[in-house]
């Protein structure tokens, strides 16, 4: 009975991942609702989005999706990044400091401040790293 509780709350947050991804220049164009897997909608702040164009490079606002998608890992303090390369490329930019995968907690908690819109954090007890990896690449 718990184990059914536990899997329909799962997927209850499942379902409230984003179903669309829109570039920076989309976004920037007026693009700033997009749907979640849930049928709802989810609206990045426009002051958010400019902030972050203001940081990312325009060759790469064409190629960096949002919202960002970090995975919280079963370790203590980490997140993986799910997505593209390019990314990862623009989270090492705002970071100012190169990055693999992985991110900490501090790195995660820098960003929420200044994009919480634009950021989405999936909790994945079930799933190891690599099942998230072959995900975000379909």
């Amino acid at each position: 009975m718990i184990d059914k509780i536990f899997e329909l709350g799962l997927k209850d947050i499942f379902s409230s991942t984003p179903a669309e991804y829109v570039s920076i220049m989309d976004a920037l164009e007026g693009k700033l609702k997009i749907k979640l897997n849930n049928g709802l909608y989810h609206e990045f702040k426009k002051n958010e989005v400019e902030r972050l164009s203001a940081h990312i490079p325009l060759y790469l606002w064409a190629l960096v999706k949002i919202p960002f998608i970090f995975i919280k890992s079963t370790e203590i303090g980490e997140y993986f990044i799910s997505g593209e390369e390019w990314n990862r490329k623009a989270i090492s930019i705002l970071l100012e400091r190169e990055i693999s995968n992985v991110i900490l907690n501090t790195d995660v908690e820098k960003l929420l401040r200044e994009y919480s819109s634009l950021i989405f954090i999936i909790l994945s007890p079930t799933r190891n790293y690599t099942e998230e990896t072959e995900l975000s690449e379909m």
